[in-house]
Formats: C-alpha cells, structure tokens, sequence
C-alpha cells in the first residue's frame, strides 16, 4: 500500500510547507530588527505580533498535519507488523483524526461469525481512495497498531 516514493512525497510536502512558513516570517523578522534599529516602537511590537502569528498559525494548521502523516508513512513502512485475517464488516463514512492523521475507520470480523467480541477496528488512510469491499468479503490486513499499511482481499465467504 505505501512505498518508499510516498515517504519521500510527504517528506517533500513537509519541507515545502517549512518553505511557507519560514520564508514570509524571514521578511518579517527583518522587518522587526530594522524597525527596532530605527527605533519605531510600535512597528517593532507589530512586526512581531504578526511573526508570532504567522508562524503558530502554518505550524498548527499545515506543518503538523503534514510532519504526522510523514510518521505515519514511515510507521507503515518500519515499524512491526501485525497480520489478520477476517470478514469485512463495514467502513464508517465521517473520517476520524487519530494521532493529527484522518482516517476512515472499519471493522473486520476475525474470529466466528456474527461474533461481537470478535469484532476489530482498524483506520484507513482517508487521503487514498477506498477500496469497494462487499460485507461478507474475506480480507487479509496487515497493520500497525491499529493503522493499516497493507490489504488484501481473499475469497469471499459462504453466507
């Protein structure tokens, strides 16, 4: 599901979010040193409210989400592996944010059938598109904790 040319696309994503970031705050920031060279008080105060500003707000908004999706690309590369074997169930339609991430959630059934306790959750990239599983579709899931990093469908099963 996830090669190394996607852990180097997000890696770029990240840095060129860091380029937005940091490039109009160099500006400002320069423009809060010349203002406190020439002794413009409130332009100083200004310019650094607005650096402040600029800075928390792509942090938060873009450079978070991004740097967490590169974790989670290489989580599903490096990290151990967990495999399952079990009837699909069905996929939430609201993705979910887990660890800065969206993602969509499903269940899997891997023990008897129509066995509640059996039942497990696991999250798909909600940044890719969803597979077309049937309930009732045998799937084979390779994960992370609970992140998927790899699929596989098998055989269907017999109602």
């Amino acid at each position: 599901m996830y090669t190394e040319n996607d852990y180097q696309l997000a890696d770029a994503r990240v840095r060129r979010v860091m380029v937005l970031m940091l490039a109009p705050a160099a500006v400002l920031l320069g423009g809060v040193i010349w203002s406190f060279v020439v002794r413009i008080k409130w332009l100083t105060i200004l310019l650094s409210v607005l650096t402040g500003c600029w800075i928390v707000f792509i942090r938060q908004n873009y450079l978070v989400p991004e740097q967490a999706y590169r974790r989670h690309i290489h989580y599903a590369l490096h990290a151990p592996k967990k495999e399952a074997e079990g009837v699909y169930l069905r996929t939430e339609s609201t993705p979910v944010e887990r660890e800065n991430v969206l993602f969509f959630a499903f269940y899997l059934n891997v023990g008897e059938k129509n066995d509640p306790e059996d039942d497990r959750l696991f999250y798909l990239d909600a940044r890719r598109p969803l597979p077309a599983w049937q309930a009732g579709e045998r799937l084979h899931v390779t994960s992370y904790d609970k992140f998927v990093s790899g699929y596989r469908a098998l055989d269907a099963v017999q109602a």
